[in-house]
Order: structure tokens, then C-alpha cells, then sequence
């Protein structure tokens, strides 16, 4: 598929999910290792959002992706990570901490239902290089969503090649993982 561009003025002008401010602190979290290691990045800055969030408790970033990469990025033999990937490593994290790790094959409407509910939680999602996804296959972090004047969706996220305002066309995106509180 080619890779459709997009500008400034296809944004929406209005966000519905989280603050940006919320994702300041991941800046400084740039994946720069090759094979990139983009699953292990976003998982420990979802975690570390809602063990913040949820626990009033700071956990060090740079021990989350050290102790995720191998639970994630090098959980099987074959390159890349799949959604399984972050769901497995998510799961052998936070499974006695209360959380449940959820996927689903198709981003929206996960991320627009996630992002709507009250304390909500950033999805991670995934770009697809097929769907024309200037970033290839890849791992984000989704902490907000909008519609342009076109009724096209978009979705505001940090990259781990740090941006945290990163805005991406949901259409060129495939999974969603995300966490539930367990009851």
C-alpha cells in the first residue's frame, strides 16, 4: 500500500484522552538499539503510567525495560514483537500486581473506548508498514484520540524515538494491547 502523507492541517484540532503532559516523562526513553526494541519501550512506559497512576508509587524506567526485554522482545526465537509477545510479558509482570493484559487485532474501537472511560490507561498500539505507516511495523503508545473536519481518525501517541506528540492515522494501524484492572 502507499504510503499516504499527511500534514499539520489533516489533524483533528480536539483530543479526547489523556493530557500530553502525562507523557513527559517517556521523552527520554529512546529506543536506539537495533533491532529496535519498541514492545519492550512502550510496555514499561504503560506500566510505569499505571503503577504511577494507580499506586502513587514511581517505579524506575530504565529497570522496567531492562526487566521487559526479555519477557517481550526476547520471549521466542523469531524476530520482531507480536501482540502475544506484550501480552505474555505483561502478564508474567503484573499478574499478582491486579492488572490483566487484553489484545484485540484491530486498534479502534479499543483505543476510542479505552480512552473514554474514567482513569483511563494509554493503549499500545501497533503501525503497519502494509497499511503505509510512515514508521513501518511498529509499537506506540496511544494516549489520545481525535477526528478531523474529514471524520478521519487519529491518534496522539509517544514513539519511543522520542516524541511524545506523535500523531498517526489510525487507519494505519492493526493491534491494540492494553491493561483492565482485575475485580
Amino acid at each position: 500500500m502507499k504510503k499516504q502523507k499527511y500534514t499539520r492541517k489533516d489533524w483533528p484540532t480536539e483530543w479526547t484522552g489523556l493530557n500530553p503532559r502525562s507523557m513527559k516523562a517517556y521523552r527520554k526513553y529512546v529506543n536506539r538499539e537495533f533491532p529496535g526494541y519498541c514492545g519492550t519501550y512502550t510496555a514499561a512506559a504503560l506500566t510505569h503510567y499505571v503503577i504511577q497512576q494507580d499506586r502513587e508509587k514511581e517505579l524506575p524506567m530504565d529497570d522496567l525495560i531492562v526487566g521487559l526485554k526479555p519477557l517481550i522482545d526476547g520471549r521466542f526465537w523469531y524476530k520482531g514483537t507480536y501482540p502475544w509477545d506484550l501480552i505474555g510479558g505483561l502478564r508474567d509482570l503484573l499478574d499478582d500486581a491486579g492488572y490483566k493484559p487484553r489484545w484485540h487485532l484491530i486498534s479502534n474501537p479499543i483505543v476510542t473506548k479505552e480512552l473514554t472511560q474514567a482513569n483511563p490507561y494509554p493503549v499500545i498500539v501497533g503501525t503497519t508498514k502494509a497499511f503505509g505507516s510512515k514508521y513501518g511495523n511498529h509499537w506506540l503508545l496511544v494516549y489520545a484520540f481525535g477526528y478531523n473536519d474529514s471524520g478521519q481518525l487519529f491518534y496522539k501517541a509517544y514513539d519511543n524515538h522520542g516524541k511524545i506528540n506523535a500523531v498517526i492515522p489510525a487507519s494505519q494501524t492493526m493491534a491494540a494491547v492494553w491493561l483492565e484492572r482485575k475485580d
